[in-house]
């Protein structure tokens, strides 16, 4: 974002937003499982699925809104999972949120909570 950018937008990414090409335009915050890497893999991303889609709720403190008929398991949902997860997997936006042996869960930023604008204002 340059110096006259507005600050009440997120910042935008080709990565992030081949993800929000996967759930509807409203969606703040996506869950995703992939299959955990192992060595007949390469060690690399086969196999993921959206598993939900959320908005931020008004006021901070409030529990995410979930968002109707978001699930997506195609094939081009996971080509797109695997590949951000490839390259963005430690980013400040995803956030590990339950590890196994088989997958892993994935909770994903697309834009910043609204409210984080009233400090600026």
């Amino acid at each position: 974002m340059g110096p006259y950018a507005n600050p009440s937008q997120p910042r935008r990414s080709p990565a992030v937003d081949t993800l929000r090409a996967l759930v509807p335009e409203t969606a703040d915050v996506i869950r995703v499982r992939a299959a955990t890497p192992t060595a007949a893999t390469g060690w690399t991303w086969t196999q993921a699925e959206v598993l939900s889609a959320y908005q931020w709720p008004p006021y901070p403190g409030e529990l995410l809104h979930p968002l109707a008929h978001t699930a997506d398991d195609s094939t081009h949902a996971s080509l797109t999972i695997c590949e951000f997860l490839a390259k963005h997997q430690s980013a400040g936006n995803v956030r590990l949120v339950r590890a196994s042996d088989a997958t892993y869960t994935f909770s994903i930023i697309l834009s910043r909570p609204r409210w984080e604008d009233w400090d600026e204002m």
